[in-house]
């Protein structure tokens, strides 16, 4: 059964602005919300009590009580781990203050929570739809700058690497021109962990006006950029003070490309492989 914590990622791009206070509340607090009655949820949150009702609601749950048992049975079990002494750090708050030697154990605590987060809510039936997608276009656009620019880089290298016809500029005004030509046959797929990057926003809108098919790949609040996506598939989102959101959301970017690769793989595994095969022994052929 999926839990409350999926059910509120995936439809928090839909919900009301008080409706994603309560949201964010919920999944702030997690199994501590399990004791509060409703109009303590409601004040905490900053919000009405009917308001609760309506994200109650939103989840497709009968009231608060179910509401309530259901984040006891999701998040009880990870409240009594976490509490029998896991050596993994997932913050990362760190000061001038702190150990050299905790930083490897709070990185990879980092990871795993946004990895796990991001398996949380991947949606399997959009999963297979983007790698159908894929599959019958006729190009391929990517687009992401900064961080997310290198993983629209790797996308890209792994689909050209079996023989799709796939793009990748780090120039945006040249990706807006690009977008500008596709067609219906074509694809674009926009990489942006805050879902805002105005450079990506704007492209993948220009891909979409042209008549093409979208992709966006953000994390699960980032609802702007989804409005311009035929199919968005998200990532978990790790809240932190420091640099380590943008590190850890590469990493679960980096995780949806290997996916998709994998996926397109299966899909039709004689062709793709011997695609592969040919280019590996051309690639081995340069090495000494």
């Amino acid at each position: 059964m999926e839990s409350h914590e999926s059910k509120i990622k995936k439809s928090y791009g839909s919900l009301r602005p008080s409706e994603k206070k309560v949201a964010d509340f919920v999944l702030l607090k997690g199994y501590a919300i399990s004791s509060m009655s409703l109009a303590e949820l409601a004040a905490d949150a900053g919000v009405s009590e009917p308001t609760v009702m309506r994200f109650v609601k939103s989840l497709g749950l009968s009231g608060f009580k179910e509401f309530k048992l259901g984040l006891m049975k999701d998040w009880g079990k990870e409240d009594v781990e976490g509490k029998s002494g896991s050596n993994l750090l997932v913050e990362f708050h760190i000061s001038e203050k702190d150990r050299i030697e905790d930083i490897p154990s709070k990185i990879i605590g980092l990871t795993i929570k946004a990895l796990e987060d991001t398996l949380k809510i991947i949606s399997i039936d959009d999963y297979n739809k983007i790698i159908a997608m894929i599959c019958e276009s006729n190009i391929i656009d990517v687009y992401g700058v900064g961080n997310s620019g290198s993983v629209a880089s790797d996308l890209t290298v792994k689909l050209v690497r079996i023989g799709l016809n796939c793009r990748n500029f780090s120039d945006n005004h040249v990706q807006q021109i690009c977008a500008g030509h596709l067609t219906p046959s074509d694809l674009a797929i926009a990489i942006s962990h805050s879902g805002s990057t105005i450079d990506t926003v704007n492209t993948l809108k220009i891909a979409r006006e042209s008549g093409a098919k979208t992709v966006a790949i953000t994390n699960f609040k980032g609802n702007y950029i989804s409005q311009y996506a035929d199919i968005t598939i998200y990532t978990g989102d790790v809240e932190t003070v420091f640099y380590s959101e943008t590190m850890a959301s590469r990493i679960s970017q980096l995780a949806i490309v290997d996916m998709l690769y994998m996926g397109i793989l299966l899909s039709d595994f004689g062709l793709y492989t011997n695609r592969l095969d040919k280019i590996n022994l051309l690639v081995k052929e340069k090495n000494y």
